[in-house]
């Protein structure tokens, strides 16, 4: 209906959209944590810290080395996590020793801070700073962090969870708050025989969502080591669009849906919101250049990004990030303007802290969980867990490359002592949960690798919607959650599969690996 009666709101800011006032300066950058750059230049002068492939620098070089915009992690938001565990039938396993015990679980994360680790409730567990050192071996000083998005304590919480349910994992914690710190966790879990990872963040703009770039390729190295890295599927539905760039009128300015320049984006008051657009140009940037600018219902200009894709500069990136200051709540309208070149581009916006009138889920997964060997979780609470709804904004597939994703669904809305009864809530709570679900799995079959152990929790999963011509996107293999235990104890393994198993990861496109290389796609499940 909005497409309707946009011209009639918008009366105020049209008259202000073609004549954009000029820019002071690069506003995309001007929140503290967007002033951070990347420059794939390992131990650069100017580095807060630096991996085998880059560094992350306060500021722009001024020595001409190219840089961008560092992406930072998004995280997707005792007591006991009692929910999962009846939702996941976890229990009677844990009860028979069945605990985790053997298992090497590593939580990444980039708030572990402004709360103690909570020994009563985590227990004996390690934590690797790999923002200290690139070798990430210093442990972490939780009292202090060097940047206010890393204040919090998100993956607390995530740890506290896998406890729950796998208390008996050796527990490792891992400080990651960039791609260059990403970078070293990576090395350090191929380094110390990792089995599962626990990731509960989303990075953008380093990639166009299809299972490529930068942070991808850290997840290939992980699949060649035999290391699963479980992610969340983030909590973007409905903040997300995607859309070919369509210019009828001629004038610059892209038509959104309905013919409109304008697309609606709610914005909360008082607040700073960051609406992320990058297009289908990473292996030939410079072919286009776009700007995004949003503006408030009186036409008064909230935030815009101006940032140059000249293919004559170096470290050219396809994206633009604006941050928008809303002075009270309420509708902001996005535009986009081809500054310059090819108009035939494919777009994507993510806008954070915000929502959209009427958002595309579809697509809406953002990296690591693109990647093909990325077990990348949904959510659904935890009350109603088998056969209710998935949450509504729990991001959805299939991702910009074609791949089917989440890979499954686990359960949110848990307890924790650091967000309170039944408090913790999105992809971030379902994560850990379906991590500690696999470890429970490999602690009662020692032969089984964390692929396997991926490929039987998917077998064991219940859905009634997932057929061969219409995969869930939503679902995926459906609702995690562990059978009868006389069931998986009596060799579950070799008794036949249901078909899911072979929609979710076909095996022309996935790579599972165990710890010492390949192995063929089981083709064997439990009855439920």
């Amino acid at each position: 209906m909005f497409w309707f009666i946009a011209p009639l709101a918008l009366l105020g800011v049209a008259a202000l959209a073609q004549d954009v006032p000029p820019s002071a300066g690069p506003t995309s950058l001007d929140d503290a944590a967007w002033s951070l750059v990347r420059v794939d230049v390992p131990d650069h002068p100017d580095a807060l810290i630096s991996s085998r492939l880059g560094s992350m620098l306060a500021q722009a070089p001024t020595d001409g080395t190219a840089f961008r915009p560092v992406s930072i992690p998004e995280v997707d938001t005792a007591y006991v996590a009692w929910e999962a565990v009846e939702a996941m039938q976890t229990d009677a396993w844990i009860q028979a020793g069945y605990d985790g015990s053997g298992v090497r679980v590593a939580v990444f994360d980039v708030q572990w801070f402004n709360a103690a680790l909570r020994p009563e409730e985590l227990g004996d567990v390690e934590t690797w700073d790999c923002g200290a050192h690139d070798s990430c071996e210093l442990p972490m000083d939780t009292l202090r962090p060097w940047h206010s998005y890393e204040e919090g304590s998100h993956g607390v919480a995530c740890a506290e969870t896998i406890r729950d349910l796998a208390p008996g994992v050796e527990l490792h914690l891992v400080r990651v708050n960039g791609l260059t710190t990403l970078e070293n966790a990576v090395g350090w879990a191929i380094r110390h025989d990792v089995d599962l990872i626990s990731m509960s963040m989303s990075m953008f703009s380093e990639s166009f969502y299809d299972g490529t770039g930068a942070v991808n390729d850290l997840m290939g190295d992980l699949a060649d080591a035999g290391v699963l890295m479980v992610t969340s599927s983030g909590n973007y539905a409905d903040e997300h669009w995607l859309e070919d760039f369509r210019d009828d009128d001629m004038d610059g300015w892209h038509e959104f849906r309905g013919a409109s320049e304008y697309l609606p984006v709610y914005l909360d008051g008082g607040s700073r919101s960051r609406i992320m657009i990058n297009w289908d140009q990473y292996h030939h940037c410079g072919d286009t250049d776009l700007d995004a600018y949003v503006w408030d219902s009186a036409g008064n200009l909230a935030g815009r990004s101006e940032e140059r894709q000249i293919v004559e500069d170096s470290g050219c990136y396809p994206s633009e990030r604006v941050s928008a200051y809303a002075e009270k709540s309420g509708w902001h309208y996005l535009q986009l303007r081809r500054a310059a070149g090819d108009p035939a581009v494919r777009f994507s916006i993510f806008a954070r802290g915000s929502s959209l009138y009427e958002p595309m889920p579809e697509g809406s997964i953002a990296d690591p969980g693109t990647h093909p060997s990325v077990f990348t979780v949904g959510a659904a609470r935890a009350t109603n867990y088998i056969g209710g709804e998935v949450e509504y904004f729990s991001s959805q597939g299939p991702t910009h490359g074609g791949l089917f994703k989440p890979d499954i669904v686990g359960p949110d809305g848990l307890s924790s002592s650091v967000y309170g009864a039944t408090g913790f809530y999105g992809t971030s709570a379902s994560t850990p949960a379906v991590t500690a679900a696999l470890a429970i799995l490999m602690s009662a079959d020692p032969e089984l690798g964390p692929y396997q152990a991926a490929d039987r929790l998917m077998s064991y999963a219940l859905t009634e919607r997932a057929t061969f011509d219409a995969p869930d996107t939503a679902r995926g293999a459906g609702y995690a959650r562990l059978p009868p235990l006389e069931v998986g104890a009596r060799g579950c393994g070799d008794r036949p599969l249901l078909l899911p198993v072979l929609l979710w990861w076909p095996l022309a496109v996935l790579r599972r690996r165990l710890s010492s290389g390949p192995y063929p796609r089981s083709l064997a499940r439990c009855d439920p």
